[in-house]
C-alpha cells in the first residue's frame, strides 16, 4: 500500500489516540482527585444514618428503614424516630440475605440462599451461602415466624408494589453463564392463607431476546403511582440502561439513553423520576467504581442531575439510593472501591428540602 493509501488509516490512528487521552483526561479530572473520605466533608443536606449496614428499603409509612449487615446477612430495622434497631432474622437460622423489601402488607421479602430455619428448605447449617445462588422468601411482619421459601430463585433485587402483593423478580444463569446464560424478568403475586405463603399468577415479562440477546437484565421497582409499569437494568446492552417496560402492552421503553454505566436504583414516589447509580465513561457491564447517585427523569429525554460527588475522593463512591415514600428523603451507602460488587460502607441521609435545587 503506497503512502496515500495509509494516510486515512495513520488519521484514524491519530483521532484514536486523541479521543482516548481526552477520555482519561475527562476521567482524572472530576474522578479522584480528593483525599480523604466524602463523610470528612459532607454538604450540609447529607447526615451519617448508621456507622455499619447497607440495602435500605423504606417502610410504607417512612418511619422504619430495613437494611443488610453484610452483603450475605442478617436483616435489620431501623426505627428512625429513636435511632434504635432490631434483627429481624436472627431468630432462626439461615446462610445469609441479600435482600430485604417491604411488602405492601407490611411483611418481608427476602431473597437469600435456601438452608436450616426456612420452612420448605432443604436440611443444612448455619454456614454462609452463595448471593449468586439464592431464592425468594417471605417473612411475616410479626417479627415472630420463619421465613418461607416461594420456590423462585432470584438474581440480585427483586422489585415490590406499593399498591398490592405483586413482586417482581430475575431468573438468571449469573456468573455461571454470562453471554449466552438465561436472564428473565417474572411478576407474580404473593397469596397468604393463614400462616402459610405462595407464590401465584406467574408470568415472564422479559428477556434476553428482546435485547437481541446483548444483554442481561435486573428488576428495579414498580412505577408509581399505578405500578402498571416495571423499571428494570439492562447491564452490558449500551454500557447498561435504564428500561421499563409496560405490563399492560408490553412495550420496552429505554429511559436513560446513556453510553455509559447506569443501574436504576430508588424510584421517586411520583414516578416522574428515578435514582440510578452512574458511572460515567464506562461501557461494560461490571462498573470501576467510580459511582456516583444521579436524578433520572422517566419523560423519554433522557435527562438527569447529578446528587452526590463521592467520586472526587480516591477510593469511593454511592450506591444503593432509596427514595422515602413522601419523596424528602434518600438513603444511600458509601461505597469502597475495590470492595466487593455493591458494598456498603454505612448509610447517609439526603435531605432534598434543603439540597438545592
Amino acid at each position: 500500500m503506497d503512502s496515500q493509501g495509509r494516510t486515512p488509516l495513520r488519521i484514524g490512528l491519530i483521532w484514536f489516540v486523541l479521543a482516548m487521552s481526552l477520555l482519561h483526561c475527562h476521567r482524572g479530572g472530576e474522578i479522584g482527585f480528593r483525599t480523604g473520605s466524602p463523610t470528612d466533608a459532607l454538604p450540609t443536606w447529607i447526615s451519617p444514618l448508621l456507622a455499619s449496614g447497607l440495602r435500605p428499603d423504606w417502610s410504607a409509612d417512612g418511619t422504619r428503614l430495613a437494611y443488610l449487615d453484610a452483603l450475605l446477612g442478617n436483616a435489620h430495622e431501623l426505627e428512625l424516630a429513636t435511632g434504635e434497631s432490631r434483627n429481624l432474622t436472627g431468630h432462626f437460622e439461615h446462610r445469609g440475605f441479600t435482600r430485604a423489601r417491604y411488602l405492601a402488607s407490611g411483611d418481608l421479602l427476602l431473597c437469600g440462599p435456601g438452608g436450616a430455619g426456612a420452612q420448605g428448605a432443604a436440611e443444612g447449617g448455619t454456614e454462609k451461602g452463595d448471593r449468586w445462588q439464592t431464592e425468594l422468601f417471605f417473612l411475616p411482619g410479626n417479627g415472630r415466624g420463619l421465613a418461607q421459601r416461594l420456590e423462585e430463585p432470584c438474581f440480585e433485587g427483586p422489585a415490590v408494589s406499593r399498591r398490592d402483593m405483586q413482586i417482581a423478580w430475575t431468573r438468571s444463569e449469573y456468573p455461571e453463564k454470562i453471554v449466552f446464560g438465561r436472564s428473565e424478568i417474572w411478576t407474580g403475586r404473593i397469596q397468604v392463607e393463614g400462616d402459610r405463603a405462595r407464590l401465584v399468577d406467574r408470568r415472564r415479562r422479559v428477556q434476553r431476546a428482546d435485547f437481541m440477546y446483548l444483554a442481561f437484565l435486573e428488576t428495579q421497582d414498580f412505577r408509581p403511582p399505578d405500578d402498571q409499569e416495571l423499571l428494570f437494568t439492562a447491564y452490558a446492552y449500551r454500557g447498561g440502561e435504564v428500561m421499563g417496560i409496560d405490563l399492560v402492552s408490553g412495550e420496552l421503553i429505554n429511559y436513560s439513553h446513556d453510553w455509559a454505566y447506569d443501574e436504576a436504583e430508588g424510584i421517586f414516589p411520583d414516578g416522574k423520576s428515578i435514582a440510578v447509580e452512574r458511572e460515567v465513561d464506562t461501557y461494560t457491564a461490571v462498573p470501576i467504581g467510580d459511582i456516583d447517585i444521579w436524578q433520572l427523569t422517566l419523560d423519554g429525554s433522557g435527562a438527569s442531575r447529578r446528587l452526590t460527588y463521592f467520586s472526587e475522593y480516591a477510593g469511593y463512591g454511592a450506591n444503593n439510593p432509596v427514595i422515602s415514600p413522601d419523596g424528602r428523603k434518600m438513603a444511600f451507602s458509601l461505597r469502597l472501591k475495590g470492595g466487593e460488587h455493591g458494598n456498603g460502607q454505612g448509610i447517609l441521609l439526603y435531605d432534598f428540602e434543603q439540597a438545592p435545587p
